[in-house]
């Protein structure tokens, strides 16, 4: 058992001697680790909001939705790379975190646990739905907050201060 653990928590911390990245045919991102081509893969930040390019997981892609990503190890920093990686990584990074800014609150309204939100942000108009404000609300700081929807995507609020009635008297409770 106690094997176990220290397997599960051995961390492998990958450069570019261990991995070398390439766009896919398709246009995504693949990896070749250790000689071995480990076909489409994702990276992941593990520190989203204050290192946004450093500890980066990177994770063979499940091959069915029964499996589930199996980590390769973690990019300390992206310096060791070259600036195609780097290019590619980055590129791959802004598809998973794309994070539109709410400028307006047209329409919000709770109904059964759900908000249903009418929002213009910075990248057009958007309308999504959150679960559960307490697990869908993150305070990025004293003045912004991120909205998870129930897909997973993100949307910021920059500055509370600036946010328009509707939106607030969702948020308040939450705040």
């Amino acid at each position: 058992m106690k094997n176990d653990f220290k397997d599960a928590a051995d961390v492998r911390y990958l450069t570019s001697s261990d991995i070398k990245f390439y766009e896919t045919k398709g246009g995504l991102l693949g990896a070749v680790l250790d000689g071995e081509d480990v076909g489409r893969c994702d990276v992941l930040r593990l520190f989203p909001l204050h290192q946004p390019e450093n500890y980066l997981s990177v994770r063979r892609q499940a091959q069915s939705h029964r499996d589930r990503s199996t980590e390769l190890g973690i990019v300390e920093n992206l310096d060791s790379f070259s600036m195609e990686e780097k290019a590619l990584i980055r590129h791959e990074l802004e598809k998973r975190y794309f994070l539109p800014e709410i400028i307006k609150v047209k329409n919000a309204k709770e109904e059964f646990g759900h908000t249903y939100w009418e929002v213009e942000t910075n990248a057009g108009e958007r309308s999504f739905t959150t679960f559960d404000m307490s697990s869908s609300l993150i305070r990025v700081s004293s003045n912004s907050v991120i909205l998870i929807d129930v897909d997973g995507s993100r949307y910021l609020i920059p500055d509370l201060s600036k946010a328009d009635d509707k939106a607030m008297k969702i948020l308040d409770i939450w705040l």
